[in-house]
């Protein structure tokens, strides 16, 4: 194989592929963008992961359990 430009075999099929940028990947709960590959896969950032799970809360009046 030699270095000369006009020698240059060309590249097999289906190699030549543009490189594309990574896809902006975001935090689900802070929607900051993630950028180490563990926390990309999770969709948590390191410390939305640490978080205890969102739970809602709802208050509502109920009638008391006879006999009580």
């Amino acid at each position: 194989m030699s270095t000369d430009p006009k020698h240059t075999e060309p590249p097999l099929p289906g190699t030549a592929v543009e490189r594309r940028p990574a896809p902006v990947v975001r935090c689900r709960r802070c929607h900051r963008p993630l950028h180490a590959p563990e926390s990309r896969w999770e969709k948590l950032g390191r410390h939305c992961a640490d978080a205890p799970e969102q739970t809602r809360v709802y208050v509502i009046d109920q009638d008391e359990l006879p006999g009580i």
